[in-house]
């Protein structure tokens, strides 16, 4: 084994000790090892220059939003998420057509961003299963700063760390189905399709509780959500199980709440040269969002612009390969993350809810989210 990769393994393991990735001299010097190519590649054999490319380059531009999905396969482009946005009043919409003379008038706004439940296809599962790892990142941007000229426009970050049904240890004192802001990390029923079905719990963890209170400056930002799974001998996976350990299903693995906008385009880069042939299950650049009616005008083109409305309610991400059309959705409604048929009573509980969304929409994977949004009063640098 080459210095190089000796020392990155000493100092990976001291970041497995401390609670602040980014606030570690171990962490710095990990980033600064990989964000260079060629030391990326002597420390991680399996380096994946596609990986890398996208990840460096994750920040660099916004994708646009999919109002029209077309399932199908043969692209990359096909596991880009389609945003649905479920109230009990409205049923799902897409996000990207939401009306938006409902959203906050305008000002700055507050979101409290609360990961529920995960769906795993079929497919999804058996993919997660042979590759043994996984992991699920989000990523909310602020569009501007919240103080204009004296600090960047900031981003929250999280990844959650995904081992497989099959290697994932059982988490002591769980409950089956439980909702994610019970703070267990569970998995959903005992038996049968319903594991399928399962809690992204991680509300009790203090890096993801700072994900509730998200500034918005002038009511604008950026919105992403990637899942891959990894090979399980990659340098990811030792990361995953150096970093997490022993913990459940999904367990937090590193957290970047309110880092820089430049800090993160350096943890972005060890990011991308840590992967070894992932395979996407989920996979978007930063979409735009909107949450307010004036950040909307402010564009110029509130008639042409492309983004995401933003407002409280659930958001059903599913990529574009398995989206359903709108008119599967008319008769489902969400309990606990979870999409099921309208016949389901919100009274429903744990595996019984868990049952009934394995049945519904098969052969779909999605990721949901519980979505606040308030207004609130910063000084910001979008006025």
């Amino acid at each position: 084994m080459s210095k190089t990769r000796r020392e990155f393994f000493r100092d990976l393991v001291a970041i497995g000790a401390v609670q602040g990735f980014v606030a570690s001299p171990a962490a710095a010097r990990v980033m600064s090892a990989l964000s260079d190519p060629s030391n990326a590649q002597e420390i991680n054999p399996d380096f994946d220059s596609k990986a890398y490319d996208f990840w460096s380059g994750f920040l660099s531009s916004d994708v646009e939003p999919i109002t029209h999905p077309t399932r199908g396969r043969g692209g990359e482009s096909n596991v880009q998420p389609v945003f649905w946005h479920f109230n009990d009043k409205d049923g799902f919409r897409n996000a990207a057509a939401l009306d938006s003379n409902k959203l906050i008038t305008q000002g700055d706004v507050v979101v409290s961003l609360n990961t529920s439940a995960i769906k795993i296809a079929p497919q999804d599962q058996s993919t997660f299963d042979r590759l043994q790892n996984a992991q699920i990142r989000v990523d909310v941007a602020q569009k501007n700063a919240i103080i204009p000229s004296v600090i960047e426009p900031l981003a929250y970050t999280f990844v959650s760390g995904m081992l497989s049904s099959k290697t994932a240890p059982k988490p002591k004192g769980s409950t089956a189905g439980a909702s994610s802001k019970s703070g267990s990390s569970s998995k959903s029923g005992s038996t049968g399709k319903s594991n399928s079905v399962q809690s992204v719990s991680v509300a009790d963890d203090p890096t993801w509780q700072k994900m509730q209170n998200i500034i918005l400056p002038s009511g604008q930002g950026r919105w992403a959500l990637n899942v891959e799974a990894q090979k399980k001998d990659s340098l990811f996976h030792k990361i995953l199980q150096t970093i997490i350990g022993g913990l459940g299903q999904f367990a937090p693995m590193i957290g970047l709440p309110g880092i820089a906008m430049s800090a993160l385009q350096s943890f972005n880069a060890l990011y991308g040269a840590i992967h070894a042939l992932p395979v996407q299950v989920i996979k978007s650049n930063p979409q735009r969002v909107f949450a307010t009616q004036d950040a909307l005008q402010k564009t110029g083109s509130p008639e042409s612009v492309s983004g995401l409305m933003l407002k409280s309610g659930t958001y059903v991400l599913i990529p574009a390969n398995r989206a359903p059309a709108a008119d599967q959705l008319k008769n489902l409604h969400v309990i606990q993350g979870r999409v099921v048929p309208q016949e389901v009573k919100r009274e429903t509980q744990g595996p019984d809810v868990d049952a009934a969304a394995a049945d519904t929409l098969p052969g779909v994977t999605y990721v949901s989210f519980e979505v606040e949004v308030q207004p609130t009063s910063i000084i910001s640098s979008g006025r």
